[in-house]
Formats: C-alpha cells, sequence, structure tokens
C-alpha cells in the first residue's frame, strides 16, 4: 500500500508555486510559444513557396537556390519547435517541462536567426538590391545573431538556477559566459571580416562567363554557396539533435525529475548553448554581400 506523500506517490507540479528556485512557467507560457513557432514556421512556408513559384530576373536563381536550402531546415525545425512546445503545454512535471523547453528554445533560436539570412538572399534573387537592402539586412542580421547568443545563455543559466535550486558552481556560471560571449565575439567576426579576393581563373571559364565576371561568380557560386551548404546541412543536424533531444525527454518517466544531478545540468545547458550557437555563426558566415 502506498500514501499520498511517498516517493512513489505522483503530485501534479506544474511550476505554479514558485518553490525550490523556480521562478518561471515554462508551462504557462508553452501554448502561446507554441502558437508563435507556428506562425514563424507559417512565412517561412511562405518564402518556400515564393521562391519555388515565382521566376527570378536573370541571374537571380542562384540566389534564390541559397534561400531556399536555408528555408527548408527553417520550416522543419520551427514546426518541430511548435510541436515541442506544444506537448510542454500538456506537462504536469515542473523540471521536466523547464528541460523541454530548453530544447524548444534553443532550436527557435538558431532558426529564427537562419530566417533572416535566407530573406536576406531573396532581395539580390528578386533585384531587390538597388537602395542598400542587403546592406540593411546585414545589420539586422548581426542584431538578430547578438540577440539570439544572448538569449541562450540566459536560458541555459536560468535553466540551471531552477533545476539546482539556485546551487549553482561560480564555474559553471563563469565558463557559461564565457562561451556565450566567445561565440557572439566570433559572430561579430565573420559578419564584419571581408571576403577574401578572387584567386585566378583555374581553367576554362564556365560556358558563358566571361573573364570580367570571374569575381563575382567565384564569390556568389563558389565560395558563398559553400557557406550556405555549411550553413544549412549545420542547421539540419543542430535542429535533427535538438528535436531528439526534447522528444526524448518527454517519454522520461515523472520519478526522474525530483532531482538533477549537477553534472547533468552543466551538460544539458552547455550543450543548448554550443550547438545553436554553431548553427547562428555559420548562418551569419552564408550572409549575402552587398
Amino acid at each position: 500500500m502506498t500514501y499520498f506523500g511517498e516517493p512513489d506517490q505522483f503530485i501534479p507540479d506544474t511550476c505554479v508555486l514558485g518553490t525550490d528556485g523556480i521562478d518561471w512557467n515554462s508551462i504557462a507560457s508553452a501554448g502561446a510559444m507554441s502558437a508563435f513557432c507556428g506562425i514563424m514556421a507559417g512565412f517561412v512556408l511562405a518564402g518556400l513557396v515564393t521562391v519555388i513559384g515565382q521566376k527570378n530576373p536573370p541571374g537571380g536563381d542562384g540566389h534564390a537556390s541559397r534561400g531556399l536550402k536555408l528555408f527548408l531546415p527553417c520550416f522543419i525545425g520551427l514546426a518541430t519547435a511548435s510541436y515541442l512546445y506544444a506537448l510542454t503545454s500538456g506537462e504536469l512535471v515542473c523540471t521536466r517541462a523547464i528541460t523541454e523547453q530548453l530544447f524548444s528554445g534553443a532550436i527557435l533560436a538558431a532558426d529564427a536567426l537562419i530566417v533572416i539570412v535566407a530573406l536576406a538572399w531573396l532581395l539580390p534573387a528578386y533585384d531587390r538590391n538597388k537602395h542598400g537592402e542587403v546592406r540593411f539586412f546585414r545589420g539586422l542580421i548581426q542584431f538578430a545573431a547578438q540577440f539570439s547568443m544572448l538569449m541562450v545563455i540566459v536560458s541555459a543559466d536560468g535553466f540551471n538556477n531552477s533545476v539546482l535550486q539556485r546551487q549553482v558552481d561560480g564555474w559553471a556560471t563563469k565558463l557559461e559566459v564565457g562561451v556565450g560571449v566567445t561565440f557572439m565575439a566570433v559572430v561579430l567576426i565573420v559578419w564584419w571580416i571581408p571576403l577574401p579576393p578572387a584567386p585566378p581563373v583555374p581553367g576554362p571559364l564556365p560556358p558563358g562567363l566571361t573573364f570580367d565576371r570571374w569575381p563575382a561568380y567565384w564569390r556568389d557560386e563558389i565560395l558563398l554557396n559553400g557557406r550556405v551548404q555549411v550553413a544549412a546541412r549545420t542547421a539540419v543536424a543542430v535542429g535533427g539533435l535538438l528535436a531528439v533531444a526534447g522528444g526524448s525527454v518527454v517519454g522520461i518517466a515523472w520519478e526522474h525529475w525530483t532531482t538533477m544531478e549537477p553534472w547533468l545540468a552543466y551538460t544539458l545547458s552547455g550543450v543548448t548553448l554550443v550547438l545553436p550557437a554553431l548553427a547562428i555563426t555559420t548562418a551569419v558566415r552564408a550572409a549575402p554581400r552587398a
């Protein structure tokens, strides 16, 4: 026979008590966050339809294809984040809900930035760069990237303080902030540093290409196209890993969430800091140039 309050008796905790260092209701916010991710996924779908369905001006196909490569993983990632947030809205275990939202938020932070980079590629694709639009979007990309990095740092630190009841080791906080600030500096550097000059023509030019157009061709079709490929694959890998981890958390039984070991909390917060930071860095590196 079991009695109410014994370890094998489930007691719902929906984060409404504000105890044990938890000062944020992840369950109450999950419904709104799910809708927000769903709306963003809808905008991304509209961008996909635009790229696929409309004819580009001469020379715009390559730029549109780069935007398409970035839109596709974002659509899947945002739809997955919306689904994971929806699962969190039905939680009855507060610590598990906080952990689920940690992974969902990491997906959102990365994909929100990648969407802006994909939109920036549509400007040259549809000949919308006659008044400095790409330069403006590059500034917006830098602002969004730094804000996304700040959010994942705050999220990781808040997670540690919540699940460890504000008994976080000082070295862990310093390491977390140090890694985050380092990534913020790297994002600024890869955004600011100019592209290398075009190398000499390696051999016969592609059909229809002249020597005076070689530098632009090398910049867009070889250098930046390669960077977009890396950014898209990184987005798929990061989104997939975070989605699998977040989905796995949902299935872990409630009795495993009464306490969390510090090493596990630090590992989870570190993973959800580094993985979106990698996706953000590669996306900023793949942004178009004015």
